[in-house]
């Protein structure tokens, strides 16, 4: 086992019984204590090879383990995301003492802060830190997940603006590129972090097409650029020439924020966007919404299912089902 100081901490590194290599922090930066720790560490270890118990693990550890394994991987911000709770909620808990009644605990604490949807991404996040743990590091413990009760997200939730709330909303919006961002979700349906990747090299105004090269599926796809759209491009483009004109990025700082500079990429908008619908007077309304309100408003202007699945992009016309009873007099044509 190896004693290092990184970033000022006391750190050891060591080899797991499944072959795994292992680095902890003993979370002190006097060396006397960081060497009792070792210590303490490996005892326990020794324990742990002749006895076959699992030795302690703390819950950071295993989430740092799982997110440095999925760093590279598409979503890892959302990941993040959804961890953050739960390292609050957990902190340096011993892993091989959680069972599912904590689990429950914490679904009980976080379901009066957040949606279900929300909470089954984050328990979701911590079953799959578990799976990862037991499968690529070998640890000896069982996921605490498997048998706990975890909330059933709503099925088929369309909440979608009208266009007098729409109106409302852009007008609410005080940063100009929020504005931008809600204008073009709302005539392109695109998701989120689709819209905020964007580059101006994937845009051809000559074929009025948005190519997406990270999407939910993983596969390049075409957005048709409808004139709303098309404006609003355009006016992205005479802000980046007049303020930083070497930007790739179609959402970008017009002024140094922390971490980035002018001309970098925007990278979440979140509590932007929840200010501007507070401002608007309009709830129960998050990002992903404005996709279901370009679906919801091509379905109640007559547009065909069919055609409304391959501007959403959708694997299966099923998915786009949610926004059939939308349809003008769906009824009265089936009869």
């Amino acid at each position: 086992m190896r004693l290092y100081k990184r970033n000022g901490v006391y750190q050891v590194t060591y080899q797991s019984t499944g072959g795994e290599q292992v680095r902890r922090s003993l979370k002190t930066s006097e060396k006397r204590i960081a060497e009792q720790r070792k210590a303490k560490l490996e005892l326990t270890i020794h324990e742990a090879q002749l006895f076959g118990k699992e030795p302690a693990r703390s819950f950071k550890e295993l989430i740092v383990n799982y997110l440095e394994a999925k760093q590279s991987k598409r979503g890892f911000e959302r990941l993040q995301y959804a961890c953050a709770p739960l390292v609050d909620y957990f902190d340096d808990s011993d892993v091989t003492r959680l069972n599912e009644t904590h689990v429950e605990q914490y679904i009980s604490w976080r379901s009066g802060v957040v949606a279900d949807g929300t909470l089954k991404r984050e328990v979701g996040a911590l079953s799959a830190a578990f799976n990862h743990a037991i499968k690529k590091q070998k640890w000896r413990i069982e996921n605490p997940c498997l048998k706990a009760e975890i909330p059933k997200e709503p099925k088929g939730r369309v909440r979608y603006l009208a266009r007098p709330e729409a109106k409302r909303l852009l007008q609410a919006a005080e940063l100009p590129y929020l504005a931008d961002f809600i204008e073009l979700a709302l005539n392109t349906g695109c998701r989120k972090g689709e819209l905020l990747k964007l580059k101006w090299e994937n845009i051809d105004f000559s074929t009025r097409l948005i190519y997406l090269d990270q999407t939910k599926s993983g596969e390049w796809q075409t957005v048709p650029i409808n004139e709303e759209a098309r404006q609003v491009l355009v006016r992205r483009m005479r802000l980046r020439e007049q303020i930083c004109p070497n930007s790739r990025w179609v959402f970008f700082h017009m002024v140094p924020a922390l971490n980035s500079k002018v001309g970098d990429r925007v990278k979440n908008i979140r509590r932007s966007f929840k200010s501007a619908c507070n401002r608007a007077g309009i709830e129960n309304f998050r990002i992903h919404d404005l996709r279901h309100t370009f679906a919801s408003w091509l379905v109640m202007e007559g547009v065909p299912l069919f055609e409304v699945s391959k501007l959403l992009r959708h694997a299966s016309i099923q998915m786009t089902e949610r926004y059939a009873h939308l349809a003008p007099d769906h009824l009265h044509d089936a009869v």
